[in-house]
Order: C-alpha cells, then sequence, then structure tokens
C-alpha cells in the first residue's frame, strides 16, 4: 500500500451512477497529485450517511489501516465527508496520533492528527457540522408537518395509482386507479394478496418503487414487480382513501382525491391488519366458502375455517372467532349454501340479480362528462380564467364524484362472474366450475349468511342457518 488514501462518500444516491462519489475521487487524485503524494488507495462509501450512525464498510477498513499505519495520508474533498459526528471522529484521531496521520481536504484545512492543534481544529469542525445535520432536521420536520398540516401532497418517488400535472396539481392515474379499487374488491371478497400481485404483474403493471441491486449495488427506477409486501402496503395506506397522515396523526383530507372510499379503506385495515389473518398461498380464509363471510348469530363477526380435533380425526370447522360463541361442520354449512345458490341461480329470472345495462350506460356516461370537465381544468388554468386554489378545489370535487359513480358501476358490475353460470344447461355443473374466489365475490354480494346456536350434539339441520338475500333485484 501507498500509505497515501482517499475517502469518498455521498449520503444518498438517487440516480445509482455514483457520480457524486466519482466527482470527489477526481478532485482528491488531483489533490495528492499536487501534493506529491503517492498514487492513492480508494475508500467509497456510497450511499451512506455519516450522521445516522449506520455501518460504513470502507469508512470502518480505514480506520483499520490507520491505525495499523498502512495510511498516514488521507486526502477528503471535506472533512464532513469522513465524519459528522464526534463519536466517528474520536476513532479516526485515536487511530491516527501515533502515525501523525495527516488529513488533507480539498476544500477546508490540512489537520495534522498528531499536533493538539489539528486535533482541536478537527473536533471544532465536526462539532460544527453535527449542529447543522441537527438543525437541518429540524426545519426539515417542521416544514414537513406545515405541508402535512395544509393537506399537501409530499412525496420522493410517485406513488402508484397518482401523478402531478405540469402545474403541480395531484391527479389519480385512472389506469392504475381502476387496478386498485379492482384490487381491493378481491382482497375483501377473499382472493389473497399473492393473487392479486400476480394478476398485476401478468397485466405488465409494475411498481414505481426504487430498488438497489444488493449483488451489484445497480438501481432500478422503473419499478419492480409486484408481491404481497408490496400489495398489502398499498392497500393499508391512508393516501389512497385521501387521507394525510403525518408520523401516525391524522391530519385530515389531502389536497388530492381518493381512490378508494374510506369505508373500503377500513374494511381492508380491519382484514389485513387482524393478528389471524395469515398471508400464505394456504390462507384458510382464501380457501374455503364461507370463511370471512358467514357471520356469527350471537356476536355477528365473521366466521372462520379452522381444524378443529373430534375423536381422533381432524375435520374443518366454521368458529366464531370474535367471541368463540361457535362452530359448525364446514361440509354440510358449504353443501346448504351451494343449493342454496343453484336452486336460485336456475330461475327464469335469475339474470334480474344483474344491474340493469341501462342504469350501468348512464353510469359511465356521467363518469366520462367527469373527465372531461376535470381535463378542462388545465386550460382553464392556461388561460388564466381559475386560480391554481379554484382548479385543485374543483379537482378535488371532480374527483370525488367520480370515484363514487366508478364505485357504482363496479357494484353494478360486480356479478360478472355468474354470467357463465345463468343460463348454463347445468347449472350446478358451472357453479361448481366456477374458481372459489368468484364465489366468494358472489356470496358477499347477493346473500347474507349467519350460523344460528344448536345445542351440543344436535345435528345439523338447514334451520340452523339464515339466509337472506340483498335487495339487488329490481
Amino acid at each position: 500500500m501507498s500509505g497515501t488514501a482517499v475517502y469518498i462518500r455521498q449520503s444518498e444516491d438517487k440516480s445509482g451512477q455514483e457520480a457524486a462519489v466519482q466527482r470527489q475521487e477526481a478532485s482528491c487524485r488531483k489533490y495528492a497529485e499536487a501534493k506529491g503524494w503517492e498514487a492513492p488507495e480508494i475508500y467509497a462509501d456510497n450511499s451512506v450517511s455519516a450522521s445516522t450512525g449506520k455501518r460504513r464498510p470502507a469508512f470502518e477498513q480505514l480506520v483499520s489501516d490507520i491505525e495499523r499505519g498502512t495510511v498516514t495520508k488521507l486526502v477528503v474533498w471535506h472533512l464532513d465527508r469522513l465524519t459528522r459526528n464526534m463519536r466517528d471522529l474520536t476513532r479516526v484521531i485515536e487511530a491516527g496520533q501515533e502515525h501523525r496521520a495527516n488529513i488533507a481536504c480539498v476544500h477546508g484545512v490540512s489537520l495534522d492528527l498528531g499536533d493538539p492543534t489539528g486535533v482541536a481544529v478537527a473536533q471544532i469542525l465536526t462539532a460544527i457540522a453535527s449542529m447543522e445535520v441537527k438543525h437541518k432536521g429540524n426545519r426539515q420536520k417542521a416544514a414537513n408537518r406545515q405541508r402535512a398540516e395544509a393537506g399537501r401532497a409530499f412525496w420522493s418517488r410517485r406513488p402508484f395509482g397518482y401523478d402531478r400535472d405540469e402545474s403541480g396539481c395531484v391527479f389519480a392515474v385512472e389506469e392504475e386507479a381502476a387496478l386498485i379499487r379492482s384490487g381491493a374488491d378481491q382482497i375483501l371478497s377473499g382472493v389473497t394478496l399473492a393473487s392479486v400481485a400476480r394478476e398485476w404483474n401478468a397485466a405488465g403493471y409494475r411498481t414505481t418503487d426504487v430498488r438497489k441491486d444488493k449483488q451489484t449495488g445497480e438501481v432500478t427506477k422503473d419499478g419492480g414487480p409486484w408481491g404481497v409486501t408490496q400489495v398489502r402496503r398499498l392497500m393499508l395506506n391512508p393516501r389512497y382513501a385521501g387521507k394525510r397522515i403525518y408520523n401516525g396523526e391524522d391530519m385530515g383530507a389531502g389536497e388530492w382525491g381518493p381512490v378508494i372510499d374510506v369505508d373500503t379503506h377500513k374494511r381492508l385495515e380491519a382484514l389485513l391488519m387482524d393478528p389471524r389473518r395469515r398471508t400464505a398461498p394456504d390462507d384458510l380464509n382464501a380457501k374455503y366458502l364461507l370463511s370471512g363471510i358467514a357471520k356469527c348469530f350471537k356476536c355477528g363477526k365473521p366466521l372462520y375455517a379452522a381444524p378443529y380435533k373430534n375423536k381422533g380425526r381432524s375435520i374443518m370447522v366454521y368458529r366464531c372467532l370474535g367471541g368463540y360463541c361457535l362452530q359448525r361442520r364446514m361440509e354440510p354449512v358449504d353443501e346448504l349454501i351451494t343449493d342454496v345458490m343453484v336452486e336460485r341461480l336456475s330461475r327464469p329470472d335469475a339474470s334480474r340479480l344483474f344491474a340493469n345495462s341501462g342504469q350501468i350506460a348512464e353510469l359511465r356516461a356521467a363518469a366520462t362528462d367527469l373527465r372531461a370537465r376535470r381535463d378542462a381544468l388545465a386550460s382553464l388554468l392556461a388561460d388564466g380564467l381559475l386560480s391554481p386554489t379554484a382548479v385543485r378545489e374543483q379537482a378535488a370535487k371532480i374527483s370525488k364524484s367520480l370515484t363514487a359513480i366508478e364505485a357504482a358501476i363496479s357494484a353494478a358490475e360486480g356479478m360478472n362472474p355468474l354470467a357463465a353460470v345463468i343460463g348454463s344447461e347445468n347449472v350446478s355443473a358451472a357453479w361448481d366450475a366456477l374458481p372459489l374466489a368468484d364465489k366468494k365475490q358472489s356470496l358477499r354480494a347477493l346473500v347474507e349468511v349467519t350460523l344460528l346456536p344448536a345445542g351440543k350434539g344436535v345435528r345439523f339441520s338447514p334451520e340452523h342457518v339464515r339466509i337472506e338475500w340483498k335487495q339487488l333485484e329490481g
């Protein structure tokens, strides 16, 4: 080793191109050459802060080499590239005092660690840098809170489902927003997060995350594939219900329109935050017909599928996990519900279960009109006919109305899975052939199923199951 080293560091490299550290290296090399020092060894920590306490591999190696005396001359772009806290500076000083290591700064003074004055100057400069970091953090926190209280959108990357126009106004990306609404409906009907992620990936959608490859360090800005974690995080984010949250505090409505309504978001929270929920592919809630759908007569909470040991034999039951009020063998309940659904879907008037097609056409026309009005706002702003504040207010109102209409369209078309069943020559076979997720979606939309109490040891009877049809017909 030459005895000369260059240490370079960048706190956050959003581009992944290492441009900042490359510029530092070039300047430090020229500085070492101008002083007549040997060709330096390079120690680089890219996208690592010096003030957070996070481990810096190159810095750790540098301190070790200074301590051994293999590095006696160190060039840095500025002292704050090397350290911004007294703890790390003390380590550098203690490591370099024995061999009188010299720290040369391209921007700043050179420091002789074997000299008390050099040590004192280093301590003063580091104390100032540490103070600046704290002041900057306090200013940033105050600014962030002010933005939050005003309901202003703030993000370092575009969130999936939203974007900004040229005037800075936030708007929903309709194609992505529709995907989010569809995914929310699927999850609430029993489809797993993994299934939703697979569907989105198959359709060619990607997240908006900025990812860094752990092996190569390469940064990908065009997002990555959807997984269970990404879908769950999106569905739980209050932003999509139009809420502005700051440090866990609800600051009220944001300046952007919601993609899903507040009630839907609350239902997603209740489902996805439930400690009993398992998000693995064999999730019991998604594997069984009435799990999460049927309700307990006594406490009104959902019943879930669960294994039960009976005389040494394992059977599946629907169990109340709210008040542990009751449990029923799954098989006869499922058979009863299947028979009821097949009978109803076999009737000549089964098509009445679908929303009126004329109603859907009217809703679509209203949605088209609202989108046109929203698009026209940009022209009104450009022509000076509306102020930015007025545009934001109008856009928020239109987005709210559009969300409600799209929800109505989604609800009206929600029975589409049954189109393959109604009118079939063999309704029973067609129902059996439906994917379980479609069956669960249909049941949620059409019926309320409640399991009633029965005495211990009493054999199953259809009277122990109350089935109420929702008022969708007409």
